[in-house]
């Protein structure tokens, strides 16, 4: 119980700090529109597997994980995200400077030519937000990413209990 109260009140803690931030960017961050992937059509070279996304009480925010494969010969980079379950996909880094941990959106993120890139906690991941509610552990959630090259690729991840570790 201890540990599940220390995941608890760490993800809350998280959440909280991130919606204060947000709240602090102003309203450029709540306008923000999804991207239009109506015109790009679906890779034959790049592919997005193991895609699972944490449990989190909604209105807080909550965290999407997946490896995107590039199995093509040029390098592409990631540029934007969306799900019809969130109003707004943002692509996160968290790096660590000085024992501290900080979280930022980032863009373009490179996929090298038959490389592939894993997006995880403590790492790159898609933060979703602004969900009509929160999906339940078990529930499959569409995400759909946006690359350079005009492609997109789609996944179906699954939803995860909060305290959820990777190896």
């Amino acid at each position: 119980m201890k540990k599940f109260t220390l995941v608890a009140a760490l993800a809350l803690g998280a959440s909280l700090a991130f919606s204060a931030q947000a709240h602090n960017h102003g309203h450029h961050m709540a306008q923000q529109d999804a991207p239009d992937m109506s015109k790009a059509k679906v890779s034959d070279t790049i592919s997005v597997s193991g895609c699972w996304i944490r449990a989190i009480p909604a209105p807080a925010p909550s965290g999407g994980y997946f490896v995107v494969h590039n199995k093509g010969d040029k390098e592409v980079k990631l540029q934007a995200a969306a799900s019809s379950a969130y109003k707004m996909v943002m692509l996160h880094q968290t790096t660590q400077k000085d024992g501290m941990s900080k979280m930022s959106e980032t863009h373009d993120i490179a996929i090298a030519a038959g490389g592939e890139l894993e997006f995880k906690p403590g790492g790159y991941h898609a933060m979703l937000e602004l969900g009509e509610k929160a999906p339940a552990v078990g529930d499959k959630v569409d995400l759909d990413l946006l690359f350079d090259n005009g492609e997109k690729a789609s996944v179906q991840c699954e939803v995860k209990p909060a305290n959820t570790r990777i190896n």
